[in-house]
């Protein structure tokens, strides 16, 4: 029995100083809210997509409807249970940084009105952020799963699969 006690603290603390807090960081939506991540997004679960680069779009895309579905349209038997925010997350830096006006508008102009409260375009200046998170590839989105406490708990790049979608309703639920 004391060692089944050992163990479970044991994993408790594992499991605790591995937690990673995101950074802080603030943007602006299509709404024209701003949003600071993670003060405004205690409470819920949160996914957060960042594409860094144009290479990242294809393999972003691919995650779109599943994403929408699920957590903004709830579409699915059981998905208005779900209570998760979701922000995708474009980055800026260098010389596409002159490019975010431009892009911004024409994101407005275009999304879907229940997706516009969902994007989230930042003026701050990301490199801190994105070198905490490890985010280097300008050609693979990141997805990151925070806790209702601000806490990532889960991590995937690249394109949508099944699995690691399956990953992150498992977490949720």
């Amino acid at each position: 029995m004391k060692n089944l006690i050992v163990v479970i603290i044991f994993y408790c603390c594992v499991t605790f100083c591995n937690a990673q807090t995101i950074p802080p960081f603030s943007g602006e939506n299509l709404n024209n809210k701003q949003v600071t991540i993670p003060t405004d997004t205690k409470g819920k679960y949160t996914l957060l997509c960042f594409a860094t680069g144009m290479k990242a779009q294809k393999d972003l895309e691919t995650w779109l409807d599943p994403v929408y579905n699920k957590f903004i349209a709830k579409t699915g038997l059981m998905d208005e249970f779900y209570d998760v925010n979701v922000f995708f997350i474009p980055v800026f830096s260098g010389s596409n940084a002159s490019m975010q006006g431009s892009i911004r508008k024409k994101f407005g102009e275009t999304a879907q009105d229940d997706v516009k409260g969902n994007v989230l375009f930042c003026k701050d200046d990301l490199t801190e952020v994105l070198k905490t998170l490890s985010i280097s590839d300008e050609s693979t989105p990141y997805f990151f799963l925070l806790n209702p406490e601000g806490n990532i708990i889960y991590r995937a790049t690249g394109p949508y699969s099944e699995a690691k979608f399956d990953k992150i309703d498992d977490l949720i639920e």
